[in-house]
């Protein structure tokens, strides 16, 4: 001890007891070394259904501790499958946002739409394209987001919600936040019926029992109007075992076919 004294001595060396760390100092460092919680992501199930009526959306918010929003919202406007699933998604967004969520997967059972969004199917119908446009728009508010095709039986609730509300024109339930949009996101140029067509004559016959003046017209649309029935302002046609069969005017089938197409082949 004595030769480490005079070995140190030649040094200014002062010596303090070490006092307290301030709280703050503390608190800092904990701040800054450890990263802070992401947050948790929340799922968001969704499903669209069009009908002859409508179009019908469902949302199904899904908290990390497990609490559900339930979003059903009707359009009053005809909307092809396909754009139902889209205003789905849309809608899914825009609840997430309102919620105030910034990290969510989407979970479809459209595998189409889901694929379209991913990018590995590219959309060959302008409409599609707007829509892609519109989400991508609504998705710039999220911190992250994800879409996720699974099957429609895991999907029950979003198409319930879906299916009620696009048949239903006046939806009052406790459980359910309901909406009412009169038109789509989009334009979708849906073809309107033809007001002359060859459903014309035989729907003046069922209504008025009104006849072509030429005989052998008259004849044919006679032979053939027990095959078809009117229900609200709609031609269907009888099938001996399944279900009525809706009619479509010339400029309704090349829309349908494109549909079609647009579904199978993407």
């Amino acid at each position: 001890m004595v030769k480490w004294t005079v070995e140190l001595g030649e040094y200014d060396i002062e010596y303090k007891p070490r006092v307290a760390i301030k709280a703050q100092a503390l608190t800092d460092f904990l701040i800054e070394m450890i990263p802070p919680e992401e947050e948790e992501v929340w799922r968001v199930f969704v499903d669209g259904a069009s009908n002859l009526s409508g179009c019908g959306v469902g949302v199904v918010l899904i908290a990390p501790s497990g609490e559900k929003v339930k979003l059903a919202l009707r359009i009053d406007s005809r909307v092809t499958n396909n754009g139902a699933e889209y205003e789905a998604i849309l809608a899914g967004l825009q609840a997430a946002r309102e919620v105030g969520v910034s990290r969510v997967i989407i979970y479809s059972d459209s595998q189409l739409v889901a694929l379209q969004i991913k990018g590995t199917y590219r959309p060959k119908m302008k409409k599609m394209l707007k829509y892609l446009g519109l989400i991508t728009a609504r998705a710039a508010s999220l911190t992250d987001w994800s879409i996720e095709q699974i099957p429609r039986e895991e999907n029950g609730e979003a198409d319930t919600l879906a299916k009620l509300a696009s048949s239903m024109s006046d939806i009052r339930t406790r459980e359910v936040l309901c909406f009412t949009q009169l038109v789509p996101s989009i334009d979708e140029n849906v073809p309107l019926m033809q007001k002359n067509s060859w459903m014309t004559p035989l729907i003046e016959y069922i209504v008025h029992t009104k006849l072509p003046e030429d005989l052998a017209q008259a004849l044919k649309i006679k032979k053939q109007a027990p095959k078809f029935v009117l229900l609200n302002d709609i031609l269907y046609r009888r099938s001996y075992q399944g279900p009525l069969l809706n009619c479509l005017a010339e400029n309704e089938v090349e829309y349908v076919l494109r549909e079609i197409h647009e579904g199978c082949c993407g």
